[in-house]
């Protein structure tokens, strides 16, 4: 009946015009039968096969319909979530290349995201309880510092000519803004880092109880600027900075210090980015200058008695499901690979 009607609706010149609504009509079709185990003889080699293929995250369509039918299908073949899982220690001798291994990982994730809650444990902060996160958070908080020091580093290194210029391109100036840029490998580790970090910030309390233990290291919850005994101890004990701080400052040496901000930003609504890729290191900026004034112990009031940091603390708690609701459609949108680039 559909192709009958399409035919008649669209003219000749016009057929092209349908194959879009019939790619969509095909993906819910697929979604909704693909429940049925009995199904999964007719789709799932070719569902699998497209699965593996580089062009599976480049199509012009929702990931919620593939998110459906991926969970089916691992739902279905008992075996199947096991074997993608441990296809990663044989990558290394079948995917030589970098690239290749990352979209294994990224499929990988892909797959976890599609499923329910806690149905594949250990993988991703949207689909593990906190009480399955305990023994990761050491693990995940020592990378986190360890991609912002390596930030810190390529930014102090681009005031030192001397030193090597193998992840920095030299010799257009500094201080202005139109000095050396971090490559873009780089931008995108410090990108992802920063998006994992404004992830566990933008978490409800009570879903990322034992990330508050770790907060302190990376933004600021005690007001250095109005303080001039802190101030002298910040100083006195650089190293002591949360590393967001100590960012801000090393970007207000080379970029010059950015108004304060105003407005939407002095009650910052989590989550934060929603950036899918950056050129310049400058457009974090916002990001980590939010971040250095909306934990801090005073709020925009100086006769505010109650500290800021509570601000973000009620709003998500007020707000909790949709934060959760943004943030899976953040996670959703960052599977699909960007076009344009």
């Amino acid at each position: 009946v559909l192709a009958s009607l399409l035919d008649v609706v669209y003219r000749s010149d016009e057929k092209d015009k349908a194959v879009p609504l019939i790619s969509r009509l095909l993906y819910f079709l697929l979604s909704s039968l693909s429940g049925y185990a009995y199904t999964k003889r007719a789709w799932k080699k070719e569902v699998l096969e497209l699965y593996m293929d580089p062009s599976f995250f480049q199509m012009d369509t929702s990931c919620t319909h593939w998110r459906s039918i991926i969970d089916h299908l691992l739902t279905h073949e008992k075996t199947m979530f096991k074997d993608l899982m441990t296809m990663q220690s044989s990558a290394l001798k079948l995917f030589p290349s970098s690239e290749q291994k990352a979209m294994l990982l990224k499929r990988q994730a892909f797959a976890v995201f599609s499923g329910e809650m806690d149905q594949y444990h250990l993988v991703l902060l949207l689909r593990i309880s906190p009480q399955h996160l305990t023994s990761l958070w050491p693990i995940m908080v020592t990378e986190l510092i360890q991609t912002f020091l390596q930030l810190e580093e390529d930014l102090t290194e681009e005031e030192e000519p001397a030193k090597s210029n193998s992840k920095i391109s030299k010799g257009k100036g500094s201080g202005d803004g139109s000095g050396a840029e971090i490559q873009p490998k780089e931008l995108g580790l410090y990108l992802a880092a920063c998006k994992f970090l404004d992830t566990a910030l933008s978490f409800p309390p009570d879903r990322m109880q034992l990330f508050q233990m770790y907060k302190w290291a990376f933004v600021p919850e005690v007001d250095t600027e109005s303080s001039p005994v802190t101030s002298q101890l910040v100083e006195n004990h650089q190293e002591c900075q949360p590393h967001i701080v100590r960012i801000m400052d090393l970007l207000k040496m080379k970029y010059g210090d950015p108004k304060h901000p105003e407005g939407a930003a002095r009650n910052p609504k989590f989550p934060l980015l929603s950036l899918r890729s950056v050129s310049s290191i400058t457009q974090l900026l916002p990001f980590f200058q939010t971040l250095c004034w909306a934990f801090t112990a005073r709020g925009s009031d100086p006769q505010n008695s109650h500290p800021s940091a509570a601000a973000p603390t009620d709003s998500l708690g007020s707000n909790s499901i949709r934060i959760l609701q943004q943030l899976e459609e953040s996670v959703e949108c960052d599977f699909l690979e960007n076009l344009e680039s």
